[in-house]
């Protein structure tokens, strides 16, 4: 089955004239496991979004459509590793996590500006 994920990897793809096995050498992972991503079998491996953004220049939206799609083919489970972060970190970042949904679209596009500032 098609997944969001999927369907990106395979337009990003084609719209590179890039075959499976081009991508895969090009973001350093099996062709199979790519091709397994790709059709849905298999969840997305940690560091994918990483490594494409690496090897490939995403707009903006194409970022932020790769993050939402590979937390889509993760049952949109997020997981941090939190133990290094102060109790008021660790309080603000549970805050949001649980507020989330309550934010309006402005809100969400204001704080994607304000973690991606300086990355241009």
């Amino acid at each position: 089955m098609a997944t969001a994920l999927g369907r990106f990897l395979k337009k990003l793809r084609l719209d590179n004239d890039e075959l499976l096995f081009d991508m895969a050498k090009k973001i350093e992972m099996p062709t199979s496991t790519l091709s397994a991503m790709e059709t849905g079998r298999r969840r997305p491996s940690k560091g994918l979004a990483e490594k494409i953004v690496s090897a490939y220049r995403l707009t903006e939206e194409q970022i932020q459509q790769l993050h939402s799609s590979i937390s889509e083919a993760n049952d949109w489970n997020i997981g941090i590793d939190a133990s290094a972060f102060s109790p008021k970190d660790q309080n603000t970042a549970v805050a949001f996590a649980r507020r989330f949904s309550d934010l309006d679209g402005d809100d969400k596009e204001a704080i994607w500006k304000i973690l991606n500032k300086g990355k241009d």
